[in-house]
């Protein structure tokens, strides 16, 4: 039996079409194969023993050319035709049986699938992996694996360049897997990629095995087969590594998984669920956000996944919403550890606002971060902006929602997206929620991670209170700090001025740091605190490391991380530099319920908390009559003496 079959062009669509070649092997075992494919398409085939003859379709040819090509195939008397591309080849070709070419359905299916569903009539499809891909065995001399590491191969260019990942992203997931997995990562792909390549090899800290545009279709399959991982986007190595049952993370944002995915169980497509993706078209009005939305650190904790060998997550979908500051942000850890002891299975995603996201991003507790951009020049921001967001996070079809902070944006968002469960405190609209926890924050009895509990409890989840879970700082991060002498970090800001104690004090602590206890000292802050860097750095004659607006979030951890001890006022950074496993002294003024140490202390031990009574019948906080004297009651002594006896202890 004669059987031509007429694929399509570019290497990774005739991938795709493999399962139909399979199909027809097993059915009819000794039948003769003959291809028609396009330029690109025909590596695929040149060297496959099965295939018996391979004809190249030129779409630009003559009508003269095409003409001459259609009566060789008639002359050849086919059996069967099988049209992939539904041109004139199946319906002239002059074969006894050829496929139906009308598909009217609007199902969504992979192609892999729509591509089977011709054979349909003609004979039973294969079951199973396609597995028709086959290699030859043996990798590059320099590819090979050395002393046990893994191989992670690398395709970081596209034809489109609305499916390109950006460099920096692929560069930091890179440098990531070989830094902290100890993976050896080659780049592949054609000679059109060698500028992308190119470009992400100079932002890498690692030196990569660069084969981009040097290696045939071959030697790619054998590479790719010996990997222990291929990173990728919508390419063709992403659908020979999936043909081959090769692990892929495949990052998409324009074209839909469903369609174009790995299809094994071993591997994952990460997308954004933005309102317009999957757009599947070729200009983009939004400036690629479907792309830049998926940040390195989330790519490269699901990539580090499927090396350890971790089964994909369950159907259960759960979110956390989480919309206030840093520091509030860090003590909902140990309630997200407790959902996620619960529910290990489950995919769990935590929205935060955009400067607390990369605190989240890579954490093994979470799968994916939702930045919510609603100020008013936000992406999310106006009524068309949070119309757009209710889509995309309705698209997700979340099943449960725990809301650790209550707010009207966060408990309407949820209710309109359509989560069936929505959890969290019965202060604000109750009635859009299905569980509610009591809210007993402002009397400041408990510590506020204890008060995030309660909206698990609600769910009648009965956690057992652990604060250790923590951010996971990795050799990436901490890759390039470097110092002479130990170091002390403080940090001398706070979001409200009845927090923060007196700057004169801060720079008077740093000296006795630097000349008693021989520490080299670091101011730490945000863009909007550098003028207290400056001013901190020349009282301390500029012997003090000024790092004020200087350092993103997840820095700030690594910096943290490295320090012995960080003296604060009660803000964001205690949380951070506790959740690093960093000792803090952490200054308090007012004593209002719910805003005392009660609540907002450091969580865990070895800390120290200083506070000083004033004698105020009632605290009045920030509308303080008498200029903050709790906090001026706080001597530099004081903080010193305990400060160093935590450094010596």
């Amino acid at each position: 039996m004669k059987i031509l079959v007429v694929t399509l062009s570019n290497p990774g669509d005739v991938i795709l079409t493999l399962p139909v070649f399979q199909s027809l092997a097993l059915a009819f075992p000794g039948a003769e194969l003959h291809v028609v494919t396009g330029e690109a398409g025909r590596v695929v085939f040149e060297a496959d023993p099965r295939i018996r003859s391979l004809r190249v379709y030129q779409k630009k040819s003559s009508l003269s050319e095409k003409w001459g090509l259609l009566k060789t195939i008639r002359a050849e008397r086919f059996d069967l035709i099988v049209d992939l591309r539904k041109s004139l080849i199946g319906l002239l070709g002059g074969a006894r049986l050829r496929n139906r070419y009308p598909d009217f359905s609007k199902r969504t299916l992979h192609r892999a699938e729509r591509h089977l569903k011709v054979l349909g009539g003609i004979c039973q499809i294969a079951p199973g992996d396609p597995g028709f891909l086959k290699t030859s065995g043996g990798l590059p001399s320099e590819a090979s694996a050395k002393e046990g590491r893994l191989l992670v191969v690398a395709a970081v260019g596209s034809k489109s360049d609305i499916k390109k990942w950006p460099a920096e992203y692929y560069a930091e997931l890179l440098d990531r897997l070989a830094i902290e997995d100890g993976c050896r990562v080659v780049l592949v792909g054609d000679q059109n990629d060698r500028a992308d390549a190119e470009k992400v090899k100079r932002l890498m800290k690692t030196e990569p095995l660069d084969l981009c545009g040097r290696t045939t279709f071959e030697e790619l399959k054998n590479l790719i087969a010996g990997a222990a991982l291929v990173v990728t986007n919508d390419s063709a190595p992403l659908h020979i590594a999936d043909a081959l049952g090769v692990p892929v993370l495949a990052i998409f944002g324009p074209t839909d998984p469903r369609k174009y995915g790995p299809r094994r169980g071993t591997s994952l497509a990460l997308r954004k669920e933005i309102f317009c993706a999957p757009c599947e078209k070729a200009q983009c009005r939004y400036a690629h956000e479907c792309m830049r939305e998926l940040g390195p650190l989330e790519a490269h904790a699901n990539a580090a996944r499927i090396l350890g060998g971790e089964s994909p997550a369950g159907d259960l979908k759960i979110l956390v919403i989480r919309l206030d500051r840093i520091g509030d942000v860090v003590l909902s850890l140990p309630a997200i550890e407790a959902i996620r002891n619960r529910f290990p299975r489950a995919w769990l995603s935590v929205m935060t606002r955009p400067y607390t996201q990369t605190l989240f991003e890579g954490h093994p507790l979470v799968d994916e971060v939702i930045p919510y951009f609603y100020e008013k020049k936000g992406r999310h921001g106006g009524m068309l902006g949070a119309f757009r967001f209710v889509r995309e996070i309705a698209r997700r079809r979340f099943d449960i929602v725990f809301i650790l902070h209550p707010g009207a944006r966060s408990h309407l968002l949820p209710y309109l997206a359509g989560i069936p469960y929505r959890v969290g405190f019965g202060s604000c609209l109750p009635f859009l929620l299905t569980h509610r926890a009591p809210d007993h924050r402002a009397e400041g009895r408990r510590h506020e991670s204890q008060y995030a509990l309660d909206v698990v409890r609600a769910f009648g989840v009965d956690p057992d209170f652990s604060p250790g879970a923590g951010i996971p700082v990795g050799a990436y991060d901490e890759s390039g700090l470097s110092f002479q002498k130990p170091l002390a970090a403080i940090h001398p800001g706070a979001s409200c001025v009845s927090k923060r104690w007196p700057k004169e004090r801060f720079a008077l602590l740093a000296k006795k740091l630097e000349e008693e206890l021989g520490y080299q000292v670091a101011v730490v802050g945000g863009e909007e605190e550098t003028e207290l860097g400056r001013y901190l750095q020349s009282a301390a004659d500029g012997r003090l490391v000024d790092l004020t607006g200087r350092l993103t979030l997840r820095q700030l951890a690594a910096f943290l991380k490295h320090c012995r001890i960080l003296v604060s006022s009660d803000s964001g950074p205690v949380h951070v530099a506790a959740a690093v496993g960093t000792p803090v002294v952490s200054i308090f003024g007012r004593n209002k319920a719910g805003l005392s140490p009660a609540r907002w202390r450091p969580l865990g031990e070895g800390h120290a908390v200083i506070q000083e009574d004033a004698g105020c019948v009632v605290c009045l906080a920030h509308r303080c009559p008498i200029d903050f004297e709790c906090l001026k009651a706080v001597s530099v002594e004081n903080v010193f003496a305990r400060a160093a006896e935590i450094l010596k202890s």
